[in-house]
């Protein structure tokens, strides 16, 4: 029996010290960065095309509130919507900022622009603190949202703001029809996830149709981010699962919307496709044939430290919709990028991604003192054959800033835009927009320019107005 005993305490301290081994291991593999900083190309000018870029910046927290709430805000900064002119010149850009409430505490998208390009639309997610507060014990702490502003940006050296109106619970992304004259906003609001509201002549919001759609999803799924399709009779909604782990969670569910005078109505076009485990904003093709994706892989442990420390790498995901050929809902391709893809961009052509992966650099400063993906975020450039589906990833490239969400293309597809949230120091007062060339070619790949401009702290979304 003590024989018995003795064997047993032996191998529970092998396992232990075995345990040991693995994480230490673990850890010092943590301090190797696999993926190297961009080097900048001399010469480089950008020569960014369009009419022009808008920028959300969240001025409320900085990066690293994610990790441990504080927010770390400076009197006088607040929360804003910059326009850039378009061509740009970097000599003497047009830059021309507003005060607009919005929140980097959803994907990106939370920006939409008006077809004739006349009118945006900014979700604001969570409100403005308190003055004097600071900190909070979790980031959730952070006050709700309620509002959707328009601003009238006809004049880009002028915005204005024509609306402020309150749509429900956290507004935390929006789409607008092609046509113009419908936005979808997610809401966390029970009973009302979905909401359509009427655009009108001048821009404005008029009447709105709430839609309860949780329930056509698995259990436990939240849905998170709907998109227009380009023929403005579907909407594509992806959903996250916090609840189940390591395997395919989290769903698409296709919307076919049908509007009737002043009356618009949804109804699930087929069953919800699993497709991840932890899905950001999507975006279909330009003939509406594919819907792109980003998996962020958030939700492998089941533990959140664990979730955020050690994610595998993401993915980009094809997914095919042919409504009118009545073939079945299909992913046709994966690609693995960076560390936490959140946002992305799809060249003019469709021929190119590129995926923002803001690695680990949500990390406070001190904890962990060092671990791989918290010095600096990367950019994923994949190559997608738009008559297939296929995604191929072809490189990754390092550069400083924290917390990069969204980029976006050029009118012309030859550049590339990237929002920097902040840069890591103490007390950030500016994000940035910094600019990259795409060259073209068998093989494309991306250049760093080294050019960028500054803009409030907190940038996080960004779009072309072509």
């Amino acid at each position: 029996m003590k024989l018995l005993k003795f064997k047993i305490l032996r191998r529970s301290l092998w396992a232990a010290l075995g345990l040991v081994v693995a994480l230490v291991g673990f850890g010092l593999l943590q301090l190797i960065e696999p993926v190297s900083i961009a080097p900048i190309a001399q010469g480089q000018t950008p020569q960014f095309t369009g009419r022009a870029l808008l920028v959300a910046s969240d001025a409320d927290m900085v990066a690293t509130a994610y990790a441990d709430a504080k927010l770390d805000r400076v009197a006088g900064i607040e929360d804003t919507l910059t326009t850039i002119a378009l061509p740009l010149n970097p000599e003497r850009p047009t830059i021309s900022p507003i005060q607009v409430s919005n929140s980097v505490m959803s994907w990106p998208q939370i920006i939409a622009v008006s077809p004739n390009g006349n009118f945006a639309y900014v979700a604001e997610v969570r409100s403005r603190p308190a003055d004097g507060i600071q900190e909070f014990s979790t980031i959730d702490e952070m006050p709700e949202g309620e509002s959707i502003t328009v601003v009238d940006i006809s004049d880009l050296q002028q915005p204005r703001i024509v609306q402020t109106v309150d749509v429900g619970r956290n507004p935390k992304h929006l789409s607008i029809s092609p046509n113009g004259e419908l936005l979808a906003i997610n809401l966390e609001e029970e009973g009302r996830e979905l909401v359509i509201a009427q655009i009108q002549p001048d821009g404005r919001l008029g009447r709105m149709e709430g839609f309860a759609i949780a329930q056509d999803f698995p259990r436990s799924n939240i849905p998170e981010a709907a998109v227009w399709h380009p023929s403005g009779n579907f909407i594509a909604v992806t959903t996250t699962n916090d609840e189940m782990v390591g395997e395919l969670i989290a769903s698409v569910v296709f919307y076919q919307v049908v509007q009737s005078g002043q009356t618009v109505e949804i109804q699930p076009y087929d069953r919800p496709l699993p497709v991840g485990n932890r899905l950001s904003h999507a975006r279909f093709t330009a003939d509406g044939r594919f819907l792109l994706v980003p998996d962020l892989k958030w939700r492998m442990y089941g533990v959140r430290e664990l979730n955020f420390l050690a994610n595998p790498k993401g993915e980009m995901i094809a997914i095919r919709f042919e409504p009118e050929t009545n073939r079945p809902l299909e992913v046709v391709s994966r690609a693995e990028v960076g560390l936490s893809p959140e946002g992305f961009a799809l060249n003019p052509d469709n021929t190119l991604i590129a995926t923002v992966n803001m690695r680990r650099t949500y990390f406070s400063p001190n904890f962990p003192p060092a671990w791989r993906g918290k010095p600096y975020s990367s950019l994923s450039l994949v190559r997608f054959n738009p008559q297939t589906g296929q995604l191929t990833t072809i490189e990754e490239y390092g550069f400083e800033g924290l917390l990069p969400e969204q980029a976006t293309f050029d009118a012309t597809g030859k550049s590339l835009a990237v929002v920097v949230y902040n840069y890591r120091e103490q007390s950030p007062r500016t994000g940035a927009v910094e600019f990259w060339n795409v060259v073209s070619g068998s093989q494309p790949r991306l250049e760093r320019t080294g050019f960028q401009l500054d803009v409030v702290r907190g940038a996080h979304d960004i779009v072309l107005v072509p």
